[in-house]
């Protein structure tokens, strides 16, 4: 039995948009084993089988000895469990655990999934990850991509050859449990506008605070939901206290540790996601999947899930003037305008984004890796 490992920085991260891949693995008979820094989504994962080898991240980067230290780590995980394939996810599991997978004698698949605070930064951290990108992705089998700006950035500037590159589209989505089945909005006055996601100013989050205020003026029954939690660990991280200030203010009602997002989905009008730049934005997918309208900026990743005017609207990232426009807009639509987009929402997810296809584009990868057998 071939041996498998799933590797990103946090076990949420993998128990939100890995858990399908896992199980599917599994079902074609691998074992399946998963890294990552120990919280309750491990367990969770645990309870379901699956085999648990904590490490810990210091995702802030900033200092080389922790880095260093990962790298043993993760070449001493690897060595000892004698992986036939990881499949890393993030940027250190990206970076060094593609280099101790080669060092140990393992195969590996990378997955950008969004190049985050780094890339929106032009400073000497950003240069120095560029070129760790540039030794580290000698050695993955494969790195896969979620929208082409990214694919072709890395190919462009050298840190990848091109036949080594390739695009997956997102993480996928369950469309049986995200569905506009479990239930419904109930019928009155109020119009929720939802962000669901980490609470970072790189989503737009500041942006969409400062947009809300304008809707507030014309709108005062509107209100604006914060479901996420507080990522202390990321340089881009808005304060506790900031946004327990917000929500004392009237502005915004925050809501932490939700396991299940769909109720809250289903309670909105409309999901708004202003991030600056994305992979292949999860939180919108799922929205749609839902069958609600979507407004998102015209940014990397976030542009590819919307038919502008069909399924929802852009909007220029970091600016809050336009994006309040959209959302008043949003408000001034008849009911069954908006019904209407989130139904063709729903159909663009089940054609382009759904989890099965998803997964069966990484099989067909794994298999190639393992000789071509289309029996694992």
């Amino acid at each position: 039995m071939k041996k498998v490992a799933i590797v990103s920085n946090i076990s949420w991260a993998i128990y939100n948009f890995r858990l399908g891949m896992m199980e599917r693995l599994r079902d074609e008979g691998f074992d399946v084993y998963f890294s990552a820094a120990h919280d309750s989504y491990a367990d969770k994962l645990i309870e379901r089988g699956f085999k648990f080898i904590p490490i810990k991240f210091d995702r802030k980067g900033r200092n080389m000895l922790n880095d260093i230290r990962l790298f043993l780590d993760l070449y001493s995980i690897y060595k000892k469990n004698k992986f036939d394939l990881v499949l890393h996810y993030s940027i250190k599991p990206n970076i060094y655990g593609s280099i101790a997978a080669r060092c140990a004698g393992a195969r590996s698949i990378s997955t950008v999934t969004g190049l985050g605070y780094v890339f929106l930064q032009n400073n000497l951290l950003s240069k120095f990850v560029k070129l760790l990108y540039k030794i580290s992705f000698r050695f993955p089998e494969k790195v896969f991509f979620q929208n082409q700006n990214d694919r072709d950035l890395f190919v462009k500037n050298g840190f990848l050859k091109r036949e080594k590159a390739a695009i997956v589209k997102g993480s996928g989505v369950n469309t049986r449990y995200f569905s506009p089945d479990p239930c419904k909005k109930k019928t009155d006055n109020d119009f929720i506008f939802l962000f669901s996601g980490r609470i970072l100013w790189d989503k737009g989050v500041g942006n969409l605070v400062d947009a809300f205020k304008l809707v507030k003026q014309k709108c005062p029954w509107a209100e604006c939901w914060l479901l996420g939690f507080i990522d202390k660990g990321n340089p881009s991280g808005i304060p506790e206290k900031t946004i327990r200030l917000w929500q004392d203010n009237g502005i915004i009602r925050y809501f932490d540790g939700v396991c299940d997002v769909r109720p809250f989905i289903a309670r909105s009008d409309v999901v708004v996601y202003p991030s600056y730049r994305e992979g292949m934005p999860r939180t919108l997918l799922e929205a749609m999947a839902m069958e609600k309208p979507i407004i998102t900026t015209d940014s990397v990743g976030c542009r590819d899930v919307v038919e502008e005017g069909v399924n929802g609207f852009l909007v220029p990232p970091r600016d809050a003037t336009p994006l309040a426009n959209a959302m008043i807009k949003m408000i001034g639509l008849p009911q069954e305008r908006r019904s209407q987009m989130g139904k063709c929402g729903r159909e663009k997810v089940l054609i382009e984004f759904n989890e099965e296809s998803v997964v069966n584009t990484y099989l067909e990868e794994i298999r190639e890796v393992f000789g071509g057998h289309k029996s694992l």
